[in-house]
């Protein structure tokens, strides 16, 4: 199933149980809450790729992953990470 990018930080914050406002903490002020609520509200976001990578990293998860899932070739259990580790 192909995912917007919206969905799959959604997905992450909430399997990790956090708040825009904590992922925003846990990025160290590399993303801000204004722009964590633009991706996961706006179908049409489309991130610049400085912005793609500090979300994928601090979601901790595999570059190829995320792409992916983006391009519907990952299986439903995205995020795998945030799954098998439950909160932070």
């Amino acid at each position: 199933m192909k995912h917007s990018f919206g969905s799959i930080v959604k997905a992450y914050r909430e399997r990790k149980r956090l708040t825009q406002l904590e992922l925003a903490v846990k990025s160290k002020g590399e993303l801000s809450t204004a722009t964590i609520s633009k991706a996961e509200t706006d179908p049409s976001y489309n991130p610049k790729l400085t912005t793609f990578i500090k979300f994928y990293k601090i979601m901790d998860v595999s570059f190829e992953e995320i792409v992916a899932t983006l391009e519907g070739n990952a299986d439903d259990k995205w995020p795998r990470h945030a799954q098998e580790n439950g909160t932070s």
